[in-house]
C-alpha cells in the first residue's frame, strides 16, 4: 500500500517540510517530558490503556480513575479534532487547535505539584487533537507525536528505493526520516535540559506552537 503521494507539488503550510517538522520536533519534547520527568509516555495511550487495566485488575481505584480521566482526555482530542474542521473548515481548526496546544502546554508548566497524571493531563489532549489534525507532510500520512509508525515507514522507504530506485520509495524514506530524526532531536534535547530547566523545558513547545498558529492561520486561500 502507497503512504505517500508524490504527484502533488504544492501542499499547504500545514503540510510542508518546515512547519510539519516544527512540530515533530516539538512532539518529541512533549513527549520524552512525561517520560523525564513521571516515566509515562503522555503523547499516546497504549501504555496508559494498559496500566488501567493493570489497575482494574488490581482493584486501585484511584488510579483507575485518574487513568481513566487521561484516556477520556485522548479521546475528547480525537472527538474535537474529527468534527470541527466539518464546521469550521480545516484551516481554521488548524488555528484554533495550534492556540488551544499552546494553552495547553503552558498549563503544564503553571500547574502547581498535583498528582502526575493530573499534570500530564493536558498533554494526552495536546497528542490526540494533533495526531488527528496535523498527519500529512508532502503527501505521507505521518504522525508528529508518536514515532514507531515512521519509523516502520522510513525502513521500508528506504528498503524499497534500494531494491527498485523509484522517486516515490525515496521520498517516502526522506520524508518519514526526517520526521524520526526532528522527534528524536526535539527528545534529546528535552532529556538533557530537563535536568536544569525542569518543567520550562516545555517552552520550547510552547513557542512553535505560538508562531505556527499566525503563519497557518494567516496563509492565503489560493494555496492548496
Amino acid at each position: 500500500m502507497r503512504n505517500c503521494n508524490t504527484i502533488r507539488t504544492t501542499y499547504p503550510r500545514s503540510e510542508r517540510i518546515p512547519a510539519f517538522m516544527s512540530l515533530t520536533f516539538a512532539g518529541g519534547i512533549c513527549g520524552c517530558y512525561g517520560v523525564v520527568a513521571f516515566g509515562t509516555f503522555a503523547c499516546g495511550e497504549t501504555g496508559n490503556l494498559l496500566h488501567l487495566w493493570k489497575s482494574v485488575a488490581g482493584g486501585n481505584l484511584a488510579d483507575m480513575l485518574l487513568r481513566g480521566l487521561t484516556l477520556a482526555m485522548f479521546i475528547l482530542g480525537i472527538v474535537l479534532a474529527a468534527i470541527l474542521p466539518d464546521h469550521l473548515g480545516k484551516k481554521r481548526w488548524q488555528t484554533i487547535c495550534l492556540a488551544v496546544e499552546a494553552i495547553l502546554t503552558l498549563s503544564v508548566i503553571l500547574l502547581p505539584d498535583i498528582h502526575f497524571l493530573l499534570q500530564l493531563a493536558p498533554l494526552f489532549l495536546l497528542a490526540a487533537m494533533q495526531y488527528h489534525t496535523f498527519n500529512h507532510c508532502e503527501g505521507c500520512a505521518v504522525a508528529t507525536v508518536f514515532c514507531s509508525n515512521n519509523i516502520r515507514q522510513s525502513t521500508l522507504g528506504m528498503v524499497d528505493w534500494i531494491r527498485h530506485k523509484q522517486p516515490e520509495s525515496f521520498h517516502r524514506f526522506k520524508i518519514y526520516g526526517m520526521a524520526v530524526l526532528s522527534y528524536s532531536i526535539g527528545a534529546v534535547l528535552c532529556a538533557a535540559l530537563f535536568s536544569v530547566i525542569g518543567r520550562k523545558v516545555l517552552l520550547l513547545p510552547f513557542v512553535i506552537y505560538l508562531l505556527l498558529c499566525p503563519l497557518i492561520g494567516l496563509e492565503p486561500k489560493q494555496a492548496k
